[in-house]
């Protein structure tokens, strides 16, 4: 009984932590925007790595690719922008998967009873693939699904091609879309 109290309020602080992250970045956008600003313009490529790794581990509005776009607007080699903003977030969703695998999936067995467990988790190995995929290349938060495909076991390798594929196409459409349109200006 004290275990199943320790679970759920570990999943209410990791909830709670992730809700005032996401609040407190999207009250201060413009804040965490220039920032992104500065360091990338400071440290070049390691500032869109860095920044491409952090927004995608962290639960919040700001996507990878606005490090990439600020590399571009420094004059930065459009390729190595491309490169580095895919290595930052593959190392952040990567990050995330193995945090659903590791904390949340343990948490969640033991919030729920094991059969309300597994109905979720076939339900999850039923339209998970889909759910990653448009996660991946939609607007919708990214992180979420990867603690939930970690969380409910989504083999790693369906991971990387229905979630790791599909948002390396989506990085290079906005930063070469970008570029295209830098071009006008």
């Amino acid at each position: 009984m004290v275990s199943k109290k320790k679970h759920k309020i570990f999943l209410a602080v990791f909830l709670l932590i992730v809700v005032g992250i996401a609040l407190i970045i999207s009250f201060n956008y413009d804040y965490f925007n220039e920032a992104i600003q500065v360091n990338v313009g400071n440290y070049g490529l390691i500032g869109v790595l860095v920044f491409s790794a952090v927004l995608d581990v962290l639960f919040q509005p700001i996507g990878p690719e606005i490090p990439g776009i600020m590399g571009l607007l420094f004059g930065l080699n459009l390729f190595l922008v491309f490169i580095f903003t895919i290595l930052g977030s593959m190392l952040g969703s990567i990050t995330n998967y193995f945090i659903g695998r590791k904390y949340l999936s343990f948490n969640i067995k033991s919030f729920y009873s094991v059969k309300k467990y597994l109905k979720y988790q076939v339900f999850f190995h039923r339209y998970g693939k889909l759910a990653v995929f448009i996660s991946a290349i939609g607007p919708v938060p990214w992180a979420p699904f990867c603690w939930m495909a970690g969380a409910f076991h989504m083999r790693f390798r369906q991971y990387v091609l229905y979630g790791l594929v599909p948002r390396i196409f989506r990085i290079g459409m906005v930063l070469f879309g970008a570029e295209y349109l830098f071009g006008f200006f």
